[in-house]
């Protein structure tokens, strides 16, 4: 078959979800199928990159089972507005490639950018073809947790503009994949049919994704960290959802410790604010560092002795940090900084991995991370705990056939049905 996939990034832009878009469309070809990948221009990325794919059109890959179609859009994201204008930009552009795309069996759509799902039904009724849609993100919710919108009339009309292209996506598509059981009951409880909806957990290839002893990792040596000390990781996104601001403020408490250093590795929409944010609180005891190559991911998560997660109270309404599966894959033990009512909080505990506290505590989170240095073996247990249980729970190999299994079947309907879309 032949499928139309939507995503909101792809390679060599690195996000939580790139390695998530990479795995499933090289299982995608392993399995005989052909994949037209319709997706942004590498945009939160070194200029050279930026400049290169700037007028890189279409990229052929894989014996040309993948045909890329990148969008480029030059708006800026400084601004709640210009963000929305340039996700309307890019939502256009991809939406005119994708018309031209002929002979598709299926459209496989996402939840980001926030009006790709609507586009996507009204395609997949012009080319008459199934469409399945994965909501990996729920944009109204993300409107209450991440602060985007204060309080008042303006909160009121996002949160329900959210919410209305939640619903032409979700009522419009044959079938849904979600990627939590919370996002699952809500999506029952506004009236969508259980049997249309499935959940598929992000995973993590744990044959790709390793322990790298601090003996081998290149980045102590690239980064001039010592081997001898203890440190505390976060890396990835530097967005809205994720108050970084409580991990400078528990490096600052703790710098009396002086084997106890702190490292953050990432970038995003808020870097600039979180890199002035570190350099206002004059902690002596914090380095930061840009997103490194995807293919040094093992290398990035083997820094730390502890990997922090983080989101703000409310966040896990409307995402899951997937990176988490990719941090346990190194053997990293895990401190959650994350809603305890959540599915990734309950993952830690069930496993054993680490420490699950409450979102917005620098004070908790100071506590959390004594307790791991305090008692570096529990630590190291942690850790190991980490690797056994993404093993077992979260592969990549059992998630990407349950969505080939989704797609084959949509499209074998269809047949039957003579297409009647």
């Amino acid at each position: 078959m032949k499928i139309l996939m939507f995503r909101p990034t792809y390679y060599p832009e690195i996000s939580g979800g790139t390695h998530l878009g990479i795995d499933l469309i090289k299982d995608l070809i392993k399995a005989g199928h052909e994949v037209v990948l319709i997706t942004p221009a590498p945009w939160r990325v070194s200029e050279d990159i930026k400049l290169k794919y700037k007028n890189m059109k279409i990229e052929k890959q894989y014996n040309d089972k993948l045909i890329i179609n990148r969008v480029y859009i030059s708006a800026n994201e400084k601004s709640i507005t210009s963000r929305a204008v340039r996700m309307l930009l890019l939502t256009l552009g991809m939406s005119f490639r994708a018309l031209k795309e002929k002979n598709v069996d299926i459209i496989m759509s996402h939840s980001m950018p926030v009006f790709i799902g609507p586009i996507s039904v009204l395609l997949k009724k012009l080319k008459r073809v199934p469409l399945l849609y994965l909501e990996s993100d729920v944009v109204s919710e993300s409107v209450i947790s991440t602060g985007i919108a204060k309080e008042g009339l303006k909160k009121k009309l996002l949160y329900s503009m959210g919410k209305t292209l939640e619903k032409i996506s979700l009522k419009g598509s044959e079938y849904i994949i979600t990627v939590s059981e919370l996002f699952r009951k809500r999506n029952i409880d506004d009236g969508i049919p259980k049997e249309k909806i499935e959940v598929i957990y992000n995973w993590i290839d744990t044959n790709k994704v390793t322990p790298i002893p601090r003996k081998d990792n290149i980045l102590f040596d690239r980064f001039q960290l010592d081997r001898d000390k203890f440190y505390v990781t976060y890396c990835g996104n530097l967005g809205l959802p994720q108050n970084v601001e409580i991990i400078v403020d528990a490096a600052k408490g703790l710098e009396q410790i002086k084997d106890l250093e702190f490292v953050i590795i990432g970038g995003g929409v808020r870097q600039k604010e979180i890199k002035q944010y570190i350099d206002d609180s004059n902690a002596t005891n914090i380095k930061f560092f840009p997103l490194q190559p995807l293919e040094e991911v093992s290398y990035v998560y083997s820094l730390g002795d502890v990997g922090v997660v983080l989101g703000k109270k409310g966040t896990s309404k409307n995402g899951f940090p997937s990176k988490t599966w990719t941090m346990m894959s190194t053997g990293q033990a895990i401190i959650s900084c994350f809603d305890l009512e959540s599915e990734l909080s309950a993952s830690v505990i069930e496993g054993e991995c680490g420490i699950a506290i409450e979102p917005d505590s620098p004070e908790k989170l100071k506590q959390a991370i004594l307790e791991m240095y305090n008692n570096k073996q529990y630590a190291k247990r942690c850790g190991l705990n980490s690797r056994r249980y993404v093993n077992e729970y979260f592969s990549r190999k059992i998630a990407t056939r349950k969505y080939i299994n989704a797609l084959e079947k949509l499209v074998s309907n269809k047949n039957i049905m003579n297409g009647d879309y």
